[in-house]
């Protein structure tokens, strides 16, 4: 265990919530057709398994922090323990963790992924995601990428594009907040399972401005080539919706022109053979979701049900929180 895993000066504050991807400024409640339908995609998915036979799923994360009593709920966030049961759960139903870098190689030389693959990410780099993420990823052997925004490592600040209303205030520890630090990027790159990735330079919003983004995202990729030695990195958009336009064929195009990997949006779904390998879609992983749930979205059934008279809504990446489509304690047998 590293000296900075290990100092008890450094460990995390916590606070658990949860948040559904809505465009930005327009929060949505899920009522009970949404939860409904989700609990079908559930129960489907637990039935049957896979519904497709040639795609493979990446999740999303971005803060791992425990409840801080009598502070609200931090944006984005899945507690430590929710995190473990998850991933867990997952492992337990023949789901099998894949590095990103290892999944855009087959993809690219043609090779077939298995159906059960699926990728972890993290966006925005939250200090928490070293201390609490990665001891677990550990212990499970589960590979991750962290898609760092370069312009805020080791930044005392939160994030400008942190919404959480106790970010640096009072007694809400900075752990729950803070930005990785370099030294903290560096210890996550040596010990292997995590990659390191593009999430622009500034993280700002970028949609039609395609020249922009490229010089944005060069900016990002000379950090982390004199950082941290990687030559060509992953990338996922800021705010990562095609059909908001943060993600869009332009900028997609734009990716392409700057050299990315790959490029990921946070349209919710699955990979499939023949999808541009710079507009991969993803599921946001939440505090109310189970393994079971998180299963349904990478079996192919959840992106079904949403189907179903356009009940559910729209998922997209903006960093508002309301209540998603299942809780907790509703499924707490089904991890």
């Amino acid at each position: 265990m590293s000296r900075l895993l290990e100092d008890p000066s450094r460990s995390a504050a916590r606070r658990g919530g949860a948040t559904l991807d809505v465009p930005r400024g327009k929060p949505r409640q899920v009522g009970m057709p949404l939860r409904a339908l989700g609990g079908f995609a559930t129960t489907m998915s637990e039935m049957l398994g896979p519904r497709e036979t040639s795609a493979f799923g990446i999740l999303t994360y971005h803060r791992i922090t425990d409840p801080i009593p009598g502070r609200a709920a931090p944006t984005w966030n899945v507690p430590p323990a929710r995190f473990e049961q998850q991933l867990e759960g997952l492992l337990r139903r023949g789901f099998e963790a894949w590095p990103l870098r290892e999944v855009a190689s087959h993809v690219r030389e043609g090779r077939p992924i298995p159906r059960k693959v699926f990728v972890v990410t993290f966006d925005d780099a939250y200090e928490n995601v070293y201390l609490n993420a990665f001891p677990i990823l550990r212990l499970l052997n589960v590979p991750a990428t962290v898609f760092l925004a370069t312009a805020y490592l080791d930044s005392p600040d939160p994030f400008p594009s942190d919404e959480w209303a106790h970010a640096n205030q009072g007694n809400v520890p900075y752990t729950a907040w803070k930005p990785l630090t370099t030294e903290e990027c560096r210890e996550l790159q040596k010990r292997g399972l995590i990659e390191l990735a593009a999430q622009t330079h500034i993280d700002d919003d970028f949609r039609n401005q395609p020249a922009e983004l490229v010089a944005d995202f060069r900016r990002c990729q000379r950090v982390l080539r004199e950082r941290f030695g990687i030559e060509r990195a992953s990338f996922a958009f800021t705010y990562g919706d095609n059909d908001d336009g943060d993600a869009s064929a332009e900028l997609s195009a734009a990716a392409e022109e700057a050299g990315v990997l790959c490029g990921l949006t946070t349209k919710a779904r699955l990979v499939r053979p023949g999808d541009s390998p710079y507009d991969w879609g993803r599921f946001a992983a939440e505090e109310c979701d189970t393994a079971a749930s998180l299963a349904a979205k990478l079996s192919g059934w959840y992106e079904v049900v949403r189907s179903f008279g356009q009940l559910i809504p729209r998922r997209t990446a903006d960093r508002t929180a309301t209540r998603p489509w299942s809780s907790p304690d509703a499924e707490t047998e089904r991890t």
